[in-house]
């Protein structure tokens, strides 16, 4: 039996954040009902390479049934509620205040279902002078100052997937887990207001500390970390190699095997600190010795070293890479592989829901 079987969960969601934590509810066992528009979620029409459908849409809601309604119809209003009063989980991340507005509220549903968890996801919390400010990931990511630290000196970038959505997403899963175990000895639910400014901006903790108790201001690095050296991409006789030096130990054990004591001994890099200030030219340094190497032959002395290295790879070559862990969903009548999360060891597919798909047999249960 499945850790979360017989619990119930209604999500009104859109996009990426909610979804992704009603789809990580739904593999834990939980019946998760998808409440969606006519046109259905928006997240349905970003592309369509999967099969027809959206990458976001395939990867998200595998496992759900979809319901459409519409909110502003009294009767449809009346069937949500009566989804609510049986709801264990009710997780929403339509505009702030919009809940509220139509009397799904907390403290309004918590009177007739005193046990609810209800998990608001949104881009600056429920309230305060944010709380109507349009917030989707790449906004948050800047706002944060992700972007500050992220790409080179002088030039902020995007991280390159939906971090901030996903980060979200995944908070909201473990703190209504933690809900449910509450509940448990409790009786009572609770409401969780989850913002992605909070989580990016937690996230965000040492380049925040470095600058309010250092007076540092981290600014992107490329692929060199800003806090470590040696620790970032170097030039071999044919290519890119990533090696991650991590304490002044491993750095002595890398003049060893390169066989450079002198570089041991310079004091330019004779602490962490002082290897970052000199970065540049200990790149220097250490590519003339690398170029000696094949990638293929400076990775197996790395390894006698034990010194921690890695390749540069494109996300072609992910796709056959020896560690990488797949799964099917269902999308339509033809399958689609995509990542097996972590302790997923399910092996039936489970389906993608089309818009509506449950709705006839979800107003019948819940008539």
């Amino acid at each position: 039996m499945a850790a979360l079987t017989d619990v119930l969960v209604v999500s009104l969601e859109q996009a990426v954040a909610a979804p992704y934590a009603a789809r990580l509810l739904a593999e834990a066992g939980a019946r998760v009902i998808k409440i969606e528009r006519e046109e259905g979620d928006f997240a349905r029409a970003y592309d369509t390479v999967v099969n027809g459908e959206s990458t976001f849409f395939v990867w998200l809601n595998a496992g759900k049934e979809s319901l459409v309604l519409d909110v502003k119809s009294a009767d449809d209003l009346a069937l949500l509620r009566r989804l609510l009063a049986r709801a264990d989980v009710f997780i929403q991340n339509i505009r702030p205040g919009a809940v509220d507005r139509l009397g799904l509220g907390y403290e309004d549903l918590a009177r007739d279902n005193p046990g609810l968890i209800m998990c608001s996801i949104s881009g600056y919390g429920n309230e305060g002078p944010l709380a109507e400010m349009k917030a989707y990931d790449f906004l948050v990511q800047a706002e944060a100052g992700l972007c500050s630290v992220t790409g080179t000196d002088g030039v902020p970038t995007r991280c390159g997937i939906s971090i901030c959505d996903i980060s979200t997403g995944l908070t909201a899963y473990s703190e209504i887990l933690r809900a449910l175990l509450e509940r448990g000895r409790t009786g009572r639910g609770q409401f969780l207001d989850i913002s992605l400014f909070d989580v990016l901006s937690e996230w965000m903790s040492v380049p925040m500390a470095l600058y309010k108790y250092g007076g540092r201001l981290v600014r992107g690095t490329g692929l060199d970390h800003p806090q470590i050296a040696p620790y970032g991409a170097y030039a071999t006789s044919d290519g890119q190699i990533i090696i991650a030096v991590q304490n002044h130990r491993e750095w002595l054990d890398l003049c060893r095997i390169l066989n450079v004591q002198e570089l041991a001994s310079d004091p330019r890099f004779n602490s962490i600190p002082d290897r970052v200030t000199h970065r540049a030219a200990l790149k220097v340094e250490l590519e003339k010795h690398f170029a000696a190497h094949t990638r293929e032959s400076l990775a197996k002395l790395l390894d006698e070293g034990n010194i921690a290295w890695g390749r540069l790879n494109t996300v072609e070559d992910v796709w056959s890479h020896p560690a990488l862990k797949t799964k099917d969903v269902l999308s339509g009548d033809r399958r689609a592989t995509f990542v097996r999360r972590v302790c997923d060891h399910e092996e039936t597919p489970r389906q993608v829901p089309a818009v509506g798909e449950h709705s006839a047999a979800i107003r019948r249960e819940f008539s």
